[in-house]
């Protein structure tokens, strides 16, 4: 395949040496606007009455519950704006109510993945047991995608603020290191 055969919808795989996939998950995970402590994680997620039960859970297995649990509020973001209609009217306030829950539900995806980082850098887990985890419980990136169309969408529309996930590094003339992100 060359460089400009990428539209055939084939995948480019890079080859991760087993030793460093486990931190190369991690990174994945870590948000770099958060520094979210797998306690913290752990926190938000498991109610007290629970945590007897979650502390008989191997790592990986605490792992798994807190990966389902963020996919569960990925999937939960893009349910409240999908049936949003995207007119250029005024935003009404069912409107403004379910991207400010899209907007939390992808706080706390974030949040927990960010834990999970955590989780990895503290020793808490392996890198062979967060790659367990993970291939138990997969990493569902179009959803992810799909949660961020959805709330550039309503936010575009309705005039809502919203910053964008992520961003790439730009660099202006002085190489400060600016991203798309920090422009917003």
């Amino acid at each position: 395949m060359t460089d400009t055969d990428t539209d055939t919808g084939e995948s480019l795989a890079v080859s991760i040496p087993d030793e460093h996939a486990g931190a190369f998950v991690a990174e994945v995970f870590e948000d770099a606007e958060r520094s979210t402590t797998w306690e913290e994680a752990v926190d938000a997620m498991v109610a007290p009455a629970a945590r007897d039960a979650w502390e008989r859970l191997s790592p990986q297995e605490q792992v798994v519950e807190v990966l389902e649990k963020a996919d569960e509020y990925d999937e939960r973001a893009v349910a409240e704006l999908e049936d949003v209609p995207l007119r250029g009217e005024e935003a009404s306030p069912e409107t403004r109510r379910a991207f400010e829950e899209a907007l939390r539900f992808r706080r706390n995806a974030d949040v927990l993945r960010d834990g999970i980082a955590d989780a990895y850098a503290a020793g808490v887990v392996d890198g062979e047991e967060l790659e367990a985890a993970v291939e138990a419980v997969g990493f569902d990136t179009e959803t992810i995608a799909r949660r961020e169309d959805v709330l550039e969408d309503v936010a575009s529309v309705y005039e809502l603020d919203f910053r964008p996930y992520g961003g790439t590094l730009i660099q202006d003339d002085e190489g400060d290191g600016t991203t798309e992100a920090d422009a917003w």
